[in-house]
């Protein structure tokens, strides 16, 4: 089923309506103790090359922002925990302040579903009445909700509700739980009578059983509304405030990673600086992701972050997670121009932090009389998705000669190139002539000047165009060797979905690509430019070269089972075990203009009419809470 469309302006909600609801729920909240715990689920088996070390020193932004916003709105009894630090970790052992949890909220991307799936299972392994209210959110409860009821098919196993939005989401929906919370209740308990009440209908962007019956459908309250003005957002320093230090116990430590030592563990930080992309390629979840709009922050309020988290916590290297930076100039005008005036400490910007982030190449070429100015605010690399340089995979306005070109200009004006490749079916290893080959592409990219090389395999994902084409086609794999694909395999570095007949040949192809950019002779020869080039290859080839030896025996092994085989293929995608009722404005609209097969239902207890639906295609983004230098938290922001 395809995303409901709002009306054009009915995405966002209203100008200060975010800064208003954090207000609310600050007094709501105080004078009461809400022990709450985010977790950010973790995987180690995805711990592969192109993201052998970020993974484990980039603090991810989605946890840490879900957490700011609960203690920036009041609720100061929050930790967050990141399962790449703590794998041990145990929400059922876990005390915070002296006191067991009363919310735990578990946000996972869906190759790292499993461990999604235990925190879940410990969290209710503990007695009805100690239960804590259990909040799924991330990508995975966002694309595929239902996957976080009933987990395994027992339905004791489960959560309570799923947001599929943003923090405004989930603080519309902490407001309304603390209205029948009351002095000396629990959270749980409020949500279960508020869900009995109808009360959770009104808050687009949540997914929850209808009542405790264990056979009763899903209710999905349809899609969220964003926030337009990025600036609204609270501040990310609190988020690193907030996080739990790496060890290996099941507990909780008494205090969360001290300030000073946040830099250590989490060299860069990443940024929420954009959302939002002008193309629509058919295998990305981005267009659905934004619903279609493009949001952003201010230069003053970017210098900001940088600034306080350059001196509070000693970040220095920054990573946007943009989608697009480059998709509107006059925004972009705007940061670079605030930027390069900026001072920390009485340096200019440029000299304190260094950031890189995402863009496309065709908005790059379109606006690289601004690459000087972009070096002037501090950016030193910049990610592209090239895909394929011969634009058979998907046609983004990338050529042979623009890439040549532009990656020359971005070596000269000393921000690193960094071209993202992903490998296809009808891609060959190798070709005599042209270069459509992925070996031929990787090589001539490195000769004109790539810093880095990130090739996965084409695989399909959640939310995108092509994800229900790739069952329809008997395209991805069910099992292989007798065993069971897993949800982490769909990392992009392993062959999951192929259409030809020897797909151990594709996994193969990778491995000999990122073999052909890292290795000794490569470093050597980035060693040996002038010392006026940029740095950053010596550096990546380092550390490609040791995440090479990790990904060449995993990939060996996964090659080695699909050449072994027998594979066999998946009938259909992921599909909820029980019916979902849409009870949203915008679902009963799309029903009587006959939008997919649907079917209606009067109950007393719902305020609208519902419907009953096949999937639901949400996503949520990554937000930010504050404080103020002096590590106090505002009042308001």
């Amino acid at each position: 089923m395809e995303l409901p469309k709002r009306a054009k302006g009915d995405e966002y909600t209203r100008s200060g309506e975010y800064r208003a609801l954090r207000q609310r729920v600050r007094t709501a909240s105080s004078g009461l103790s809400i022990p709450s715990v985010v977790v950010y689920a973790f995987d180690n088996r995805t711990r592969l090359l192109p993201y052998f070390f970020s993974s484990h020193r980039m603090a991810p932004a989605g946890a840490r922002a879900v957490g700011a916003a609960l203690y920036d709105s009041g609720l100061t009894s929050t930790r967050v925990v990141l399962q790449q630090w703590t794998p041990n970790f145990r929400p059922s052992r876990a005390r915070l302040d002296g006191q067991p949890i009363e919310m735990l909220l578990v946000s996972s991307m869906q190759i790292h579903a499993e461990r999604a799936y235990r925190l879940v299972a410990d969290a209710c392994s503990r007695p009805a009445q100690e239960r804590p209210l259990i909040i799924a959110g991330g990508p995975k409860a966002i694309y595929e909700p239902w996957d976080m009821f009933a987990i395994g098919g027992d339905p004791n196993i489960s959560a309570d509700i799923a947001v599929t939005g943003e923090e405004f989401v989930l603080m519309q929906l902490v407001e309304v739980l603390l209205e029948y919370r009351g002095q000396t209740g629990t959270m749980r308990s409020a949500f279960q009578r508020a869900r009995a009440d109808g009360a959770l209908t009104d808050i687009p962007g949540l997914v929850y059983r209808r009542n405790e019956n264990v056979d009763a459908p899903l209710v999905t309250t349809g899609i969220q509304r964003l926030v337009s003005d990025l600036d609204e957002i609270p501040h990310p320093v609190i988020g690193y405030r907030l996080l739990e230090r790496p060890h290996r116990w099941r507990d909780l430590r008494s205090q969360p990673l001290a300030a000073s030592r946040v830099w250590l563990h989490s060299p860069i930080g990443s940024l929420s600086i954009s959302h939002g992309c002008k193309f629509n390629c058919d295998y990305c979840p981005i267009p659905a992701y934004n619903q279609k709009t493009y949001r952003h922050k201010s230069g003053e309020r970017i210098v900001d972050e940088m600034r306080q988290l350059r001196e509070q916590l000693g970040i220095r290297f920054f990573f946007g997670t943009d989608d697009n930076f480059f998709n509107n100039r006059p925004a972009v005008e705007q940061m670079f121009d605030t930027m390069a005036r900026a001072k920390i400490a009485g340096k200019p910007l440029r000299k304190m932090v260094r950031w890189g982030t995402e863009a496309t190449e065709f908005d790059t070429w379109k606006n690289r009389d601004l690459l000087p100015a972009a070096r002037l605010s501090g950016l030193r690399a910049l990610w592209m998705g090239i895909e394929d340089l011969t634009a058979t995979l998907i046609k983004k306005g990338q050529s042979i000669n623009k890439t040549k070109e532009l990656f020359e200009i971005l070596n000269k004006t000393g921000i690193c190139p960094m071209p993202m490749m992903m490998h296809h079916d009808g891609q060959p290893l190798y070709t005599r002539d042209g270069l459509y080959g992925l070996l031929n592409q990787v090589q001539f990219l490195r000769k004109i000047g790539a810093q880095s090389m990130q090739v996965t395999v084409l695989t399909p994902a959640v939310g995108t165009r092509s994800y229900e084409a790739n069952f329809e086609n008997k395209h991805v794999f069910n099992s292989v060797g007798n065993a069971p694909v897993l949800q982490f395999q769909f990392d992009g570095n392993h062959v999951v979905a192929s259409s030809l007949p020897k797909p151990w040949r594709t996994q193969l192809n990778v491995l000999l690509a990122y073999g052909l950019f890292y290795n000794p002779v490569n470093l050597v020869r980035m060693l040996a430019r002038p010392a006026n080039s940029v740095t950053l290859g010596p550096i990546n080839q380092i550390g490609g070269i040791l995440g090479l030896v990790k990904t060449a025996i995993h990939s060996t092994r996964w090659s080695y089972r699909l050449w072994r085989g027998p594979i066999t293929r998946e009938a259909g995608p992921s599909q909820p075990k029980t019916p979902m009722i849409d009870v949203s404005p915008t679902g009963e609209q799309a029903q009587s203009n006959g939008h997919a097969n649907t079917t209606t239902e009067s109950r007393p207890a719902d305020p609208i009419p519902v419907r009953e639906i096949a999937s639901d295609r949400i996503v949520s983004l990554p937000l930010y809470a504050a404080l103020k230098p002096d590590g106090k938290i505002p009042a308001s922001q």
